[in-house]
């Protein structure tokens, strides 16, 4: 009961936080398009960068083209392809493909809403998309996919140790079940740990990409990497909330 008390409450401080982060970016959205100071200085970070090697331009430039909308659609196709390979289960697939594109539908209805101009570095850029600057759509594309791949990973955690464990309790001593549990939980959470920062600087990348072609601002991409791991996280603490519950309806 203690266990499940500290986990409604940690549910609960999560997602009061993603709403206040939702709520709140807009308004810094409009404080930015008001500013002048904030973007000169941004701007000036952007020119810099602009002065770095070429190699690194080039690996911007496939980033823009992977992480655009249809390099991430066909990307999620084929992570879902893969976690259809783990789970078995087409229901479990959508789900996952739901929380990880989840923080799309915010961030194109934040960008249209507050419509904040692309910095002047970018006028020249033949990699420019049409959509407002603030929040980068690249940069939630990359967490998009980062989330998917999470998932998989998790759900091909989840399959390697079913398979072990079904084995292993063939004993069925109760210790034994015990010992198996632990150890697998133990396993499927450094395999998530792994998976969680390769994504993590998959998504820094990406951003990075961002500011090298001057598309975007700083802040942009800093606020597409803060409030889509958020969103996504949220849905899938409700989703497995509305799990649980279902589970435990059945069983009674």
């Amino acid at each position: 009961m203690r266990s499940k008390t500290t986990y409604d409450g940690r549910a609960r401080a999560v997602i009061t936080l993603t709403v206040l982060v939702c709520l709140l970016v807009p308004v810094f959205g409009f404080q930015l398009c008001r500013s002048t100071v904030i973007p000169a200085a941004e701007t000036r970070v952007l020119i810099s960068l602009s002065k770095w090697p070429e190699v690194f331009h080039d690996c911007s430039a496939m980033f823009a083209f992977m992480f655009s909308t249809g390099g991430c659609v066909a990307l999620l196709a084929m992570l879902g392809i893969i976690d259809f390979r783990f789970v078995r289960s087409l229901r479990t697939v959508l789900g996952d493909i739901i929380v990880a594109a989840s923080p799309i539908v915010y961030v194109t209805g934040i960008k249209w809403l507050v419509e904040r101009p692309r910095p002047i570095t970018a006028a020249q850029s033949n990699l420019l998309p049409s959509d407002p600057s603030f929040p980068s759509g690249h940069t939630a594309g990359a967490v998009i996919v980062a989330t998917m791949i999470i998932l998989t990973v998790r759900n091909a955690a989840y399959r390697k140790m079913g398979d072990a464990s079904g084995q292993y309790r063939g004993g069925g001593e109760a210790s034994a079940r015990s010992t198996s549990d632990n150890a697998e939980q133990n396993i499927i959470a450094d395999y998530t740990k792994r998976a969680v920062l390769v994504c993590a600087i998959l998504v820094v990348a990406v951003a990075a990409s961002r500011l090298l072609l001057g598309v975007h601002f700083p802040t942009d991409v800093c606020t597409s990497a803060i409030v889509c791991p958020l969103i996504s996280y949220t849905v899938w603490i409700i989703r497995e909330h509305l799990r649980l519950a279902k589970e435990q309806r059945n069983n009674a």
